[in-house]
């Protein structure tokens, strides 16, 4: 699996993977130029492309992988989180350590989830979700309560959704206290998923339900109410 080209061959292809997409649809003779330049790059080393369709296709097929092999795949793609500079590959590579049951997914994915690149703190989040164990609640609950960034708590905020656990409803309860409406939406939704309760989309009610108080359930829609929705 190639994981590793040369840094300035990925960004060349990337840029030619651009201006084709952008000026290439309409000439076939410059589209079949760029396509003779991005193969004669690929004589010299995997081209930015080609190494994001490694990742696809070894996500593909994780599941055929024995304990030995996850865990080499695993220390590579640790070692592009490390070291790549590029925030798309590192995404992806996130995806595909998510995609790998060893413990030394894990450990990049908690490289992940701190990360300069909101993108793939993203990226991270949806991967711990999908683990969806004991480690994978403490890690988005952390983030919900801590990340800087609106995107990526509202990331953990939709992977908490995955947890029926008293955890995933404390967590969620800072997102309710949090000021922007579209988190507090997103945390409903979640609450809603976890508990299996419903008090409409009133965060007041949710915040109480959080803490434990009683909560007076919404009356429902009158049947007039009922018929104006449906237009």
């Amino acid at each position: 699996m190639r994981f590793f080209g040369r840094k300035y061959r990925s960004i060349l292809a990337l840029c030619l993977v651009a201006i084709c997409v952008c000026g290439c649809a309409d000439n076939p003779a410059r589209s079949l130029w760029y396509r003779q330049q991005w193969e004669e790059d690929e004589k010299h080393g995997p081209t930015f492309h080609t190494r994001l369709e490694d990742l696809t296709s070894l996500r593909t097929g994780a599941d055929q992988l024995n304990e030995a092999e996850q865990a080499r795949v695993a220390q590579q793609l640790n070692q592009v989180l490390a070291e790549d500079p590029s925030p798309l590959y590192r995404g992806e590579a996130v995806r595909t350590l998510g995609s790998l049951s060893t413990p030394i997914a894990a450990e990049g994915l908690g490289r992940a989830i701190q990360d300069n690149e909101p993108s793939v703190r993203i990226a991270a989040c949806q991967a711990w979700a999908d683990r969806g164990d004991q480690e994978a609640l403490q890690v988005l609950s952390q983030v919900v309560g801590s990340d800087t960034d609106l995107d990526v708590r509202m990331a953990a905020t939709r992977g908490l959704a995955n947890f029926s656990d008293p955890a995933a409803v404390r967590a969620l309860g800072l997102a309710l206290d949090d000021a922007d409406p579209a988190l507090q939406h997103r945390a409903v939704q979640s609450l809603r998923a976890v508990t299996g309760e419903d008090f409409g989309n009133s965060v007041p009610a949710w915040r109480q339900f959080v803490r434990g108080e009683p909560v007076r359930r919404p009356d429902p829609p009158s049947i007039a109410e009922s018929l104006r929705n449906l237009f």
